[in-house]
């Protein structure tokens, strides 16, 4: 079990070598989170997540697409290259497995996901599920859109009159059709 000192990840080449994270990992002490590693009494979530993908979330953009996914836990695996958003002009330095779009990200389709000192913006369950469906989805990120709904209990009523708040968003009958089949099987109430 971990004690509240311990960090919420530990990073390679900070307290522990990889080595030696990676030896704890084989031997059932800590789990992968990301590039961080967990301690095994943690239950991961949505802040372990955040916190695994902070550094790659320069000042003033958002993650988003298949990472906020992950960040919402509708995957195991970290998608590569982390995708990343802003309003403004494009970023003007990218790490190689970053992927940057540039979009509009109102306030209220934000959430900050607080890590120690530091706040990770990430798009919120329901505009990252709309993000996904506006993409044109490969069935893998439909699944990914499914995962998201349940995961965080999504309704398809509460996604559709979200959509109609996305003004100037370019083919919103497609987008709705996707969300309808993302919610499909899910509890509608």
């Amino acid at each position: 079990m971990s004690s509240p000192a311990l960090p919420l990840l530990f990073f390679g080449g900070l307290e522990f070598s990889v080595a030696e994270l990676s030896a704890a990992r084989i031997d059932g002490e800590v789990v992968a989170v990301g590039d961080g590693f967990a301690p095994v009494g943690l239950p991961v979530d949505v802040r372990h997540r955040a916190a695994a993908l902070a550094a790659d979330v320069p000042l003033g953009y958002t993650l988003v697409g298949r990472s906020a996914a992950w960040v919402h836990g509708a995957s195991a695996r970290c998608p590569v290259p982390v995708e990343i958003g802003g309003s403004g002009p494009a970023a003007r330095w990218a790490r190689p497995y970053r992927s940057v779009r540039t979009m509009r990200i109102r306030d209220d389709h934000r959430l900050v996901v607080v890590v120690g000192r530091i706040g990770v913006p990430v798009l919120s369950p329901v505009a990252t599920v709309i993000d996904l469906a506006r993409l044109d989805p490969t069935p893998s990120e439909a699944a990914l859109m499914t995962a998201v709904v349940r995961r965080c209990r999504l309704t398809r009523e509460s996604l559709l009159d979200s959509l109609d708040d996305w003004t100037h968003l370019p083919g919103k009958r497609h987008i709705a059709e996707r969300l309808r089949a993302a919610t499909a099987g899910a509890s509608e109430s």
